[in-house]
């Protein structure tokens, strides 16, 4: 049972997950109430950053921003914000140590509340104290000889920054921030494609790719290893994923590991029976798999508990090392099953493979460097060995050092062991792709693909596959051609959906839907985002659920859909106090603040610019800078907005629709210097949005013109951009509503009627087409239409100033 801890006027109780002071519940993140937990319960040692990582956060890639921020929260729950430290220490380029004393006191076995999965590291929800059948196997070690098995190894850890990437405004028509979202939109699977680079993801012809079926999937979750320690801490998933590798091995049906790990998150809080339930019914799996290790004197012994739909066995095994022990108890399932379940413990070789994936996975790679200097230097030279050296200097971000030793790899590996080829590839790609030559990356995926293709169906790894393909997807998308990194994309999600993984499903189907919005497919890219949200929000991955709402949002808003996209946006602003990651927070804000401002909500976009603020974003951030911008010509504050505008173009990175807004704000204040200087700035623009670039260079044109009282050179340009082809509904609204007002300074009246009355199905929720029919009616001098019009403004303008022409 777990004990309570008690210092200063603080109470913790890890069973219940509260944190109280003087007998008040204090509020706190799950992730910075697991820091505290750890902490505490490893106070007679300092805690490195990358043991903490792996503890708390189950993978490998929070950052040191994401930490810091974590302990912070913590901190500032303990008052211990200040230079004392006197609760919580920092180790400079180590990590932490708890210093405060500390009592702890018993809790009866009765009260304690177990279940609690937010950290993987420790407690699994499955605890349970009556079995409904509980038959428990004891087996022998075995002696003999059989090729090592080396696990799958599935970096989860990295699928995490996947989804971490900037919002593009709705203003489909800018392209400079097309641009952006092209870039970053590639950047969202970097990571993961940088993971199978590494070699992260192995084939093994020990371990043929079997497809899901709901009715035989097993799930194999990680491992709880008492004593949890530095030493014991590769265990928990090194053992996990070795245990799913022989169970896989043996023609078993085992889900991907990383899937494990999401649903463990998923069913945090739950009792252990509901958390069962959901496991199953989320997984589909017909077994669920809790392996428990414990030292057990100079040898291990595994407990495999197995749930069966509301039946329960139990297994175990002993060994030398905790994998000979993982080894057993699989095994002995397995003969219980109707398998052979004969195969030996792992060589020294295997287990130093597992070990060293297991540390690299999690983030240790001083450990994983440790440990390479034990090896012999006939191991050292082991190809299988070189690939996790590669992938170690990959991981330190090492690019040439990485890529020598994928080479090295590849030309020594034998032709028949395709696992080491085929990661030394993929490797290779990862770096090629980081050294920026797009080529050399699209040649080794490629080759990497025609070596998993001369594998027989039964051996095909699919998940190495689907990630291949995707790699060649994002390099496509990176030199522009959308439409075929789209196709590149739908065959990774072809192989991927037969691994099982259904959160790798969801960020795939989301990056289709950044790429279909590139090529302007709104409806489609609404679908595949709904979609991914529909997986997200069922496996409660927050931060991958914030960000497709938050692009949800941004598409129906560029369908001119506002409302909409305030409901969807509210959706993700509910997960902000559940994000670890501060950029994901700003971009949700950021989102928030667009929608705000198109609906005339002035007041609650001028909060979320605080709260933005507060998140450490400068003015000067392009995103930001625009916000700013058209917050204040909203506010009709144009001498705000002309001062804004005068800071001149930012970077290359300034979007077109920054530069539209900047434009606006200083030909309104009168500054045409200001405006001519942001509409000459040097912006990159990507080739597949030529046409969008090219429309709000004329919108630009249009407004300096128009400011500088060249009618007919303001109508020619605003004409021009009218004139161009697949915009968004609301690219097309801000074209139209622009030609409409220069007709009406002509004194134009039909034409102006003409398209405005294209656009009429959009004045009753498009504040901007509203106000151009109210000055149109008000020129003809149609009172009552003009009152009907007012009355749609009215309707509409919420915070605005009626007497203000409204921004495009």
């Amino acid at each position: 049972m777990r004990p309570k801890y008690l210092f200063g006027d603080f109470e913790l109780n890890p069973a219940s997950r509260e944190l109280l002071r003087k007998g008040v519940p204090i509020a706190l993140r799950p992730r910075s109430l697991e820091c505290l937990i750890y902490l505490i319960e490893h106070r007679d040692r300092a805690v490195g950053r990358d043991e903490l990582i792996a503890a708390v956060w189950g993978r490998t890639d929070a950052s040191d921003t994401v930490v810091a921020q974590t302990l912070l929260r913590a901190r500032k729950a303990l008052d211990d914000t200040g230079n004392q430290q006197v609760m919580i220490r920092t180790l400079p380029r180590f990590g932490y140590l708890w210093v405060a004393p500390v009592e702890e006191v018993s809790i009866p076995a009765g009260q304690a509340i177990v279940g609690a999965v937010a950290r993987v590291a420790h407690a699994l929800p499955f605890a349970s104290t009556k079995y409904i059948e509980g038959d428990v196997v004891d087996a022998s070690d075995g002696s003999s000889e059989t090729p090592d098995l080396v696990p799958e190894s599935d970096a989860v850890a990295h699928l995490a920054p996947v989804m971490h990437v900037e919002h593009a405004p709705a203003d489909a028509l800018a392209s400079g921030q097309r641009r952006r979202r092209l870039r970053m939109g590639v950047c969202l699977l970097t990571a993961l494609i940088a993971a199978v680079g590494a070699g992260f993801y192995f084939h093994s012809r020990h371990q043929p790719d079997i497809p899901m079926r709901g009715d035989d999937a097993v799930l194999v979750m990680p491992v709880t290893v008492s004593p949890m320690d530095s030493e014991n801490a590769w265990v928990r998933l090194g053992a996990m994923d070795y245990m799913a590798a022989r169970l896989r091995g043996s023609g078993v049906n085992v889900l991907p590991s990383e899937l494990a790990l999401r649903l463990g998150t998923a069913v945090a809080g739950d009792a252990p029976a509901v958390a069962r339930n959901r496991l199953s019914a989320l997984s589909h799996a017909h077994w669920i798999a809790v392996p428990e290790l414990q030292r057990d004197g100079d040898r291990w012994l595994m407990r495999l508990r197995l749930f069966d739909h509301g039946r329960e066995i139990q297994v175990q095994g002993r060994g030398d090392t905790a994998l000979a022990a993982a080894a057993q108890a699989s095994d002995v399932w397995l003969q219980q099953l109707g398998g052979q379940g004969e195969a030996p413990p792992p060589s020294p070789l295997a287990e130093r493979l597992q070990r060293l994936d297991a540390d690299i996975m999690m983030g240790r790679l001083q450990e994983a460097r440790r440990l390479l200097r034990t090896v012999s230097p006939t191991d050292r030279n082991n190809p299988r060995m070189v690939l996790r050296e590669a992938k170690l200097e990959f991981r330190a971000t090492n690019i040439d050092e990485a890529a020598g030793l994928f080479q090295k790899a590849l030309d020594e590996a034998p032709a028949v062991d395709m696992e080491t080829r085929v990661g030394a590839l993929q490797g290779l790609a990862g770096a090629e792709r980081a050294r920026g030559n797009l080529d050399a990356a699209e040649l080794r995926y490629t080759q990497s693909l025609t070596l998993l293709q001369t594998l027989s169906r039964d051996h095909v790894n699919s998940r190495s596959t689907g990630l291949a393909y995707e790699g060649l997807g994002i390099i496509h998308a990176e030199r522009g051609d959308i439409d075929a990194g789209v196709r590149d994309m739908g065959q990774a999600r072809v192989w991927i959906q037969r691994s099982g993984d259904a959160v790798l499903l969801g960020a795939i189907g989301h990056n289709i839907g950044k790429a279909e919005v590139l090529r302007g497919d709104y409806p489609q890219a609404l679908n595949e985002f709904e979609r991914s949200i529909a997986i997200f929000e069922r496996f409660r991955v927050d931060d991958y659920l914030a960000n497709s709402l938050s692009e949800k949002a941004g598409v129906l808003l560029a369908l001119a859909r506002p409302t909409e996209a305030a409901a969807t946006i509210h959706r993700a602003q509910a997960h902000l106090s559940r994000l670890e990651d501060d950029r994901v927070v700003v971009e949700v804000l950021m989102m928030a603040g667009r929608i705000q401002i198109a609906q005339g909500r002035l007041r609650d976009a001028a909060d979320s610019l605080v709260r933005i603020r507060s998140h450490g974003v400068d003015d000067s951030d392009p995103p930001f800078l625009e916000l700013l911008l058209r917050l204040a010509l909203a506010q009709g504050e144009l001498a705000q907005a002309g001062a804004l505008a005068r800071s001149g173009p930012a970077s290359k990175d300034s979007s077109d629709g920054l530069m539209l807004a900047a434009v606006q704000a200083a030909a309104r204040a009168g500054d045409l210097r200001s405006a001519k200087a942001w509409l000459a700035s040097d912006r990159s623009v990507a080739e597949q949005d030529a046409r969008f670039h090219a429309v709000a260079l004329e919108l630009a044109h249009a407004l300096i013109a128009r400011a500088e009282g060249d009618g007919i050179a303001a109508l020619a340009h605003a004409q021009r951009a009218a004139t161009q082809v697949g915009v968004s509904p609301d690219a097309q609204i801000q074209t139209g509503v622009v030609e409409a007002l220069n007709l009406l300074d002509a004194r134009q009246y039909d034409g102006a009627s003409a398209v405005l009355g294209r656009l009429e199905k959009s004045a009753e929720t498009d504040y901007r087409v509203a106000w151009a029919m109210l000055a149109l009616y008000r020129a003809l001098g149609d009172q009552r239409a003009a009152a009907a019009a007012l009355g749609r403004v009215n309707g509409l303008r919420g915070d605005r100033p009626v007497a203000v022409e409204p921004a495009i």
